[in-house]
This record gives C-alpha cells, sequence and structure tokens, in this order.
C-alpha cells in the first residue's frame, strides 16, 4: 500500500512540474476549490458547506472568479429565465 501511495505522489509532483507550478499550499488549493465552485454557479451556501465555512463574508473572500469567468453563465441564465437577448 505504502508502495503504491508513493508511486502515485511521485506521479503528482511530475505532473505539477509539467504544468509550470511552482508551489503547491493546502490554503492555495481551497480558494481554487472554492473559486471552481463559484465559477460553475454554486451559490454561498454550496461554495462555503466543503470549505468549513460558516458565514458568507468567510466564503467571499475565499472565492475569486473574474467577470469574464462567468459571463457565459450569466447570460445563459438571463435567456432562460425570459430576458431580453442583451442580457442586461
Amino acid at each position: 500500500m505504502r508502495q503504491r501511495s508513493r508511486r502515485r505522489a511521485s506521479r503528482i509532483w511530475k505532473r505539477r512540474a509539467t504544468a509550470g507550478v511552482c508551489r503547491i499550499t493546502s490554503h492555495g488549493a481551497r480558494h481554487t476549490a472554492g473559486s471552481s465552485y463559484a465559477v460553475t454557479g454554486a451559490g454561498q451556501k454550496v461554495v462555503g458547506a466543503p470549505l468549513g465555512h460558516g458565514d458568507r463574508a468567510s466564503t467571499e473572500r475565499c472565492t475569486y472568479v473574474a467577470q469574464s469567468a462567468t459571463a457565459a453563465l450569466v447570460k445563459a441564465r438571463w435567456l432562460r429565465l425570459g430576458g431580453g437577448e442583451g442580457g442586461k
């Protein structure tokens, strides 16, 4: 079992180096996870639950979402709700 874990860890580190990622921290991974949930359109409660956050302010501090990343999602939801073509 231990040998398998070492091989898996080795593969992860090699992929990380190939991708040009210099440093990975658990804190950074949490921010990435929160932001990934937010980009898919998940609500604050859904984003905050796996991060262990009890309040919305904590979740907002841990999610960084570029407007360009959510533009298509917002437009699609607007159209689904019967909004105009412009999405405004």
